[in-house]
């Protein structure tokens, strides 16, 4: 009966260190997860400003007269110049598909409207128009897959 004693012990000191390291992963798991999200969030806020500025600089030059011989360099390097590209490659590795699909798509219509004003587009253009609307549309979705994947599932930008 001397070793009931020590035994007990023992497997109390198992029982404490084992619920101590099972309480830790659980936690280290909870910590990572947060971080995660807080990454995707800062993404996404960086990819939609993003896309704000390609847009404002494309307005721009759909409103100002810029000689035709300039025009296609002037178009494309305000185009770059935020960076999309860049962020869409790193939504591409941390972002839900669904997420990744609905940034292509604005980026796309963005692309669509580059290449219009390289051609010598306005903004009085009607195709300059259509792509507006699309780009608005692409948008609102894109914003709520974002906050769908953030767990905030009401959007403020619906209509």
């Amino acid at each position: 009966m001397e070793w009931i004693s020590p035994v007990s012990t023992a497997l109390g000191a198992v029982i404490g260190v084992g619920s101590t390291l099972l309480t830790d992963r659980f936690r280290w798991r909870r910590e990572r997860a947060g971080q995660n999200l807080d990454t995707r969030r800062q993404l996404y806020a960086d990819y939609t400003a993003s896309l704000s500025r390609i847009r404002t600089a494309l307005n721009e030059c759909a409103r100002t007269n810029i000689p035709a011989e300039e025009r296609p360099r002037r178009v494309r390097e305000l185009f770059l110049a935020p960076g999309a590209y860049e962020i869409r490659h790193q939504l591409a590795i941390i972002a839900p598909r669904e997420v990744v699909e609905a940034a292509r798509s604005a980026f796309v219509v963005l692309r669509d409207t580059r290449d219009l004003l390289v051609e010598g587009a306005t903004v009085d253009s009607r195709a300059y128009g259509e792509l507006e609307e699309r780009f608005d549309a692409a948008v609102v979705e894109l914003r709520d897959v974002m906050r769908r994947d953030l767990g905030a599932v009401d959007s403020i930008t619906a209509r």
